[in-house]
């Protein structure tokens, strides 16, 4: 068994929304206390471990589930799917219950461990005990000058975004707001037309009520028909080209929950989208990781680089114990 730990940086390929207070139409960024060197304190806007951890969870679970076949199968036009109880241990970590009778003892907590590797990394709940994940998801913490006190002294050096406290950007100079509309399409009047004409009439007729002869508006009727779509809305994010150190630590890890891991990390690669609002063009990302660095009790305290380069181990695992990887799965409830 291994410790790796994992260190890099992280930039904004486009701007991130990741909400934590809304105020009617305007949404905030997510925020958190830093202790200044100066004893101040300034709320930092910050990327939460738990959200990456439980995207980087889904990614994992879902190569793993259509690997094994579950899913919909075009060509036969069947699906396979799980028990509402495994779809949450698999992907949302399961749920404590009160009944120790459903509880797990060593023996089978090992199995799970051990079938599901997946499961030693991420953790979960399952009947009145907690067995826990072997990774450790660090926060994305801004590179700027109201963090940089508490970053690692390789990333101050290196980073174009710091020189020194006096001259490094503050994390609002990489905050902005950005202005949204949502039109309402009934006012369309081509798409007005797949409206029922029941309906349609009705919002005409409540059109017309608002003006009078000569075009302007009027009051509004007393009886109002429809459902207000139009508005427009504000979202605080961080701007494009923000930079983020973040780090990554597998505790006591086997060779196996190594490699499922990296594929986990190779299958958000695909589509390395973190916070919110990414249907709209929010959150992209690039991670540069500076290396890996292996904690073995047989080398030396500082440890050493390792490559990133993945083997079959795991695909070959998931093959050759499908079969009970899949009982395993269809027989929790």
């Amino acid at each position: 068994m291994k410790t790796y730990c994992l260190e890099g940086t992280v930039t904004a390929l486009t701007s991130i929304s990741h909400i934590g207070e809304s105020y009617g139409i305007n949404s905030k960024l997510r925020r958190e206390k830093i202790v200044q060197a100066d004893g101040t304190i300034e709320e930092v806007p910050i990327i939460s471990g738990n959200s990456i951890r439980g995207i980087l969870r889904d990614r994992g679970m879902l190569h793993m589930l259509k690997t094994l076949g579950y899913g919909v199968n075009e060509e036969a036009g069947e699906i396979s799917g799980l028990s509402l109880a495994a779809f949450y241990f698999l992907f949302s970590g399961g749920a404590l219950t009160s009944t120790s009778s459903r509880g797990i003892n060593v023996d089978e907590a090992r199995r799970w461990r051990g079938l599901i590797p997946l499961v030693a990394i991420f953790g979960g709940a399952m009947g009145n005990q907690i067995m826990p994940g072997k990774l450790k998801v660090g926060k994305l913490i801004p590179i700027c000058r109201e963090t940089l006190y508490i970053l690692p002294n390789y990333i101050r050096i290196n980073s174009d975004l710091i020189a020194d406290l006096e001259s490094s950007k503050s994390i609002w100079d990489m905050c902005q707001e950005e202005s949204y509309t949502r039109r309402d399409d009934e006012k369309n009047e081509q798409l007005r037309q797949l409206i029922e004409p029941e309906m349609r009439q009705l919002l005409e007729a409540n059109a017309a009520a608002k003006r009078n002869a000569k075009g302007t508006l009027a009051e509004e009727p007393e009886v109002e028909t429809g459902q207000k779509q139009q508005m427009r809305y504000f979202v605080e994010t961080l701007a494009a080209g923000t930079q983020f150190f973040w780090d990554l630590t597998l505790d006591d890890v086997s060779n196996l929950e190594f490699e499922a891991f990296c594929v986990t990390l190779a299958e958000f690669g695909r589509l390395p989208y973190i916070g919110g609002k990414s249907g709209i063009g929010h959150g992209k990302i690039s991670v540069k990781f500076d290396n890996w660095i292996e904690i073995d009790s047989r080398a030396k305290p500082t440890g050493n680089e390792i490559g990133f380069a993945l083997g079959n181990l795991y695909v070959n695992h998931l093959k050759n114990r499908g079969d009970e990887i899949r009982e395993l799965l269809d027989g929790f409830a």
